[in-house]
């Protein structure tokens, strides 16, 4: 199966020290850091390089390897004063990748919504947001390029970014230098997807799952509220199909866990084992009866 990861928000109000140790005892490999993050350790110098190497080596001590950089923010923020100073700020941490010992920095793409980003809202698809995003894009892509950074796009069905047509769109515009994406089918699934997973999933899979060097492991859920994403096994996502998917196309990226509280941790890896087990299970007997 694939190699397993944390995000590291998932240990909030935890010292970079202890949840490194937690995670190793879970048997995970990757974490992927959000800079901003309180681990008593500087924190008054979030953006700091003398900060950045001192976590790093906190974590490679338990054997734990920085994947990639959060650097999540709503990139249409509508206020565009408040839009330009989040615009910085993520450009600082591209700056500070290579320090980390990571290539990777991965931001969700926002939303023009005037009070809520993950809201739907009708402006998100319209064209002169998509030229906006792409513009934006193509600002911090250029930021990575010069760092030796990769910027990966992660989308969500109520953000400009909402679909992976739109990411073929992207990547045909901007082109793959210092842009690339993160395989989360959870993020893409429509209330019509959870009827056709499989197919939804594979569609997914066909146009990103060559330039994605990381996925993500959570849920998807519609309901009541509308739709979220809660932790592994909380949503009515397919795990097994994902998982076969992973195995078959993407089994070297590192599946990185995240919307979990420390003490679901456990049980989301159990799950996220026992999909694996399922799909070898199901080769091992596919084969046996092809032999």
């Amino acid at each position: 199966m694939n190699q397993l990861g944390f995000m590291s928000y998932i240990y909030m109000g935890w010292s970079a020290e202890a949840m490194a140790e937690d995670a190793r005892s879970q048997g995970m490999m990757y974490v992927q850091i959000d800079p901003k993050q309180a681990m008593q350790v500087m924190d008054d110098q979030p953006f700091s390089p003398a900060r950045a190497e001192k976590i790093r080596s906190i974590f490679e001590k338990q054997g734990i390897s920085v994947i990639a950089l959060s650097g999540y923010t709503n990139l249409m923020n509508p206020n565009v004063q408040k839009r330009e100073a989040k615009l910085e700020q993520l450009e600082r941490m591209i700056d500070l990748c290579s320090i980390y010992g990571t290539r990777y920095i991965a931001t969700e793409t926002g939303s023009l919504h005037p009070t809520n980003a993950w809201r739907d809202y009708e402006g998100n698809r319209t064209p002169d947001a998509w030229e906006q995003l792409l513009k934006i894009m193509d600002r911090l892509r250029n930021r990575a390029v010069k760092n030796g950074a990769v910027l990966l796009a992660e989308g969500f069905v109520n953000n400009v970014l909402a679909s992976t047509e739109q990411a073929v769109d992207m990547r045909e515009r901007l082109g793959t230098e210092g842009l690339a994406f993160i395989m989360d089918p959870f993020n893409y699934l429509t209330q019509e997807d959870l009827s056709r997973q499989p197919e939804a999933m594979a569609k997914m899979f066909d146009n990103i799952g060559d330039i994605c060097p990381i996925a993500h492991a959570k849920d998807a859920l519609y309901g009541e509220g509308g739709f979220t994403t809660p932790r592994v096994g909380a949503g009515q996502a397919d795990w097994n199909v994902y998982a076969e998917l992973l195995a078959r196309r993407l089994p070297d990226v590192p599946l990185i866990l995240e919307h979990a509280k420390p003490e679901e941790v456990a049980d989301c890896l159990s799950i996220i084992r026992r999909s694996f087990e399922r799909v070898e299970a199901s080769w091992g007997v596919k084969n046996a009866g092809e032999a």
